[in-house]
């Protein structure tokens, strides 16, 4: 019966990706023979993606929709690619996420979905004029669609054509004067311009339509530190933080922000999660140490400064706070040392 075989089948496919050693490309392989073996149905496949999606399983979805794309064409087969297209991009996987959707737009060049979400994933990759392509094509064919006016707007704002970026946020505005990630984005652009009105109107209008959103929390604490107010910034920090809590920028800011309040164990606790969040960032390391070098904390000071060094030799920043931590332990041989470090790197840059 086919729901024993699609139990199997489950199964498997949970256990090989659950696995340490997970090739992807050998479990799609397996869930290809197995469905061609055992004559599972498209239907059944597609079924299965969107069970593994309800329940959050996004490896094991994309390895469904894969093997489904594999074993049949047509309008089937476009519909899997797109699944296993957004599951990668949504796992980060930005080299599969492009080739399932350069295969989408090989049969159907004018695919608006396929478009605008290869124009998503080559902007993760940091191909900021091929993401421009693609989005421009989307605008050729649907010149309000939102979504993309919106990443057009992103894409802009990266490359540092401001008025352009504007006329995009407008643009989607006006189309959809309720969504969110518009008027987000639109108010760090005004925010990064200095429009602090504008900016605080449209970070409140997208917490109006959604108090959770993670981003427009976190940038609205910004401008409310700026605009010194530390306990309104502090609420929308927490918000951020239980709507998303291993996102590391929150962390890292809030951190800051009890810091300059001298709430020093808060501080640590946040630090420390950022760092654990993203143990490559050599700013966080270089703050956390300085603050632990403020209240006292001179070993753990120097394991942090020693940690960012390790990642930048020629952190600035780093090397005259580790100079100076030096200079306070009585260690001016080397302190001296460090110093002269700060000022070669310094004229080199």
């Amino acid at each position: 019966m086919e729901i024993d075989n699609v139990d199997k089948l489950v199964f498997r496919v949970i256990e090989q990706v659950a696995a340490d050693n997970c090739d992807l490309d050998k479990v799609i392989e397996f869930v290809v023979s197995f469905s061609f073996e055992n004559s599972l149905s498209a239907e059944t496949l597609l079924k299965l993606s969107a069970i593994f999606t309800k329940e959050g399983m996004y490896r094991e979805k994309y390895v469904i929709s894969r093997a489904c794309a594999s074993l049949f064409s047509g309008r089937v087969r476009e519909d899997a690619l797109m699944e296993a297209g957004k599951t990668a991009s949504l796992l980060s996987f930005e080299e599969r996420a492009a080739r399932e959707f350069e295969e989408v737009l090989k049969e159907n060049p004018n695919s608006i979905e396929a478009l605008s979400g290869y124009g998503i994933v080559l902007a993760k990759m940091g191909k900021l004029d091929s993401a421009r392509i693609q989005y421009e094509k989307v605008l050729e064919l649907h010149s309000y669609h939102v979504e993309t006016l919106c990443n057009y707007g992103c894409l802009l704002f990266r490359l540092n054509r401001m008025d352009e970026a504007e006329e995009a946020y407008r643009k989607a505005l006006l189309l959809d004067s309720r969504n969110v990630d518009a008027h987000c984005r639109y108010g760090i652009l005004l925010s990064k311009n200095g429009e602090k009105t504008g900016a605080n109107y449209h970070f409140v209008q997208a917490l109006e339509l959604d108090p959770e959103h993670v981003e427009s929390n976190f940038r609205y604490a910004r401008l409310l530190e700026e605009k010194g107010e530390p306990l309104e910034a502090e609420r929308h920090y927490i918000v951020a933080l239980k709507a998303d809590p291993e996102s590391p920028k929150p962390h890292l800011f809030y951190a800051r922000l009890l810091a300059d309040h001298g709430i020093v164990h808060g501080a640590r606790v946040h630090f420390r999660y950022a760092l654990k969040l993203n143990p490559k960032d050599v700013e966080s390391h270089c703050e956390y140490a300085r603050l632990l070098a403020r209240f006292g904390h001179r070993h753990e000071a120097e394991v942090q400064y020693k940690k960012a060094l390790e990642l930048d030799p020629g952190h600035f920043g780093t090397l005259y706070g580790y100079g100076d931590l030096l200079k306070e332990k009585g260690q001016y041989t080397e302190a001296e040392e460090i110093y002269r470090q700060a000022e070669f790197f310094k004229r080199s840059a």
